[in-house]
């Protein structure tokens, strides 16, 4: 477990679609980045998981000797994928209410 990890930390912001585009939706590649960005996030002391970090982790698949390259068995891994861009916010400001709160039709109160 990493000591700086929060819910959502892989499933919010530009994660998905950064995960997504690293591993082109394979899960044993998904995997790997994920085993190996977290070894990396504890060797490197920042124990959570961000784009910059999993940008800078190789996806290493280890021994593929029972596999056959040939025959489609290996993935390609996608190479030099940037991670997405911060949103530069000004500072202050509020982002823009877009929820509607309708609560719909409610009973009239007794009073």
């Amino acid at each position: 477990m990493l000591f700086h990890s929060f819910e959502g930390m892989l499933t919010t912001g530009g994660m998905p679609e950064y995960l997504f585009r690293r591993t082109h939706g394979i899960v044993g590649l998904l995997r790997r980045l994920v085993e190996d960005g977290c070894t990396e996030a504890i060797t490197s002391g920042e124990e959570r998981l961000t784009p910059e970090l999993l940008a800078r982790t190789s996806i290493r698949l280890g021994n593929l000797a029972d596999l056959d390259p040939e025959a489609g068995e290996v993935p390609e891994i996608p190479l030099n994928v940037k991670p997405p861009q911060q949103s530069r916010k000004k500072p202050g400001r509020r982002p823009r209410n877009t929820v509607f709160d309708d609560q719909g039709d409610r009973p009239a109160a007794d009073g």
